[in-house]
């Protein structure tokens, strides 16, 4: 059995308390939630604050966060949720999100502009982007946060990678987001 950390899921109620607000907050699959909750340690640095920021550790199965950021969870859980999927789905995912990035219709525009930037980079900050490395991990894990795993963010083509993980919301339901107490 590994040993916790005290900042861990697994021996701090307070983290895990985090970590199920996250999983319940916003839309997780129920497969998500229970799969999320059991096989990756969540460990959080600092309750205290919501600045952001943290990583995936795939050789430890950990989701380690800086800090309480609800869009640094989704990102990193988002990290975790693809490692092992994301396999043989690489290209069809990054020729969705040039197809993203191409997007007109303006209910994806924020999206879209987010997917541009992975694929054309930004080249005044000197960023290639992710597509000239071929990094679909970190062009899934962003496009989750960029949503805060809102699925009425994304067109069609973009959603079928993300709906064993989300839950698409009706129309009418308010935004996860911005029902979040620090968001």
């Amino acid at each position: 059995m590994p040993a916790y950390s005290a900042i861990s899921a697994h021996t701090n109620p307070a983290v895990a308390a985090f970590r199920d607000d996250v999983l319940t907050r916003f839309p997780y699959t129920l497969d998500a939630r229970a799969w999320l909750s059991a096989e990756i340690d969540f460990e959080v640095a600092d309750l205290a604050s919501t600045r952001g920021g943290g990583y995936w550790i795939p050789e430890e199965n950990k989701v380690y966060l800086f800090t309480a950021q609800y869009e640094a969870a989704i990102h990193e859980l988002a990290h975790a949720w693809w490692h092992e999927r994301r396999i043989g789905q690489e290209e069809a995912l990054m020729e969705a999100t040039i197809a993203l990035s191409e997007e007109r219709d303006p209910r994806y525009r924020r999206l879209r502009d987010l997917a541009y930037g992975y694929i054309h980079g930004i080249p005044a900050q000197g960023w290639a982007g992710m597509l000239v490395e071929r990094n679909d991990w970190e062009m899934y894990a962003g496009m989750a946060s960029g949503m805060m795993a809102d699925l009425r963010l994304v067109p069609p083509y973009i959603r079928r990678f993300y709906l064993s993980m989300y839950t698409l919301l009706p129309d009418d339901a308010p935004s996860p987001a911005r029902m979040a107490p620090h968001e």
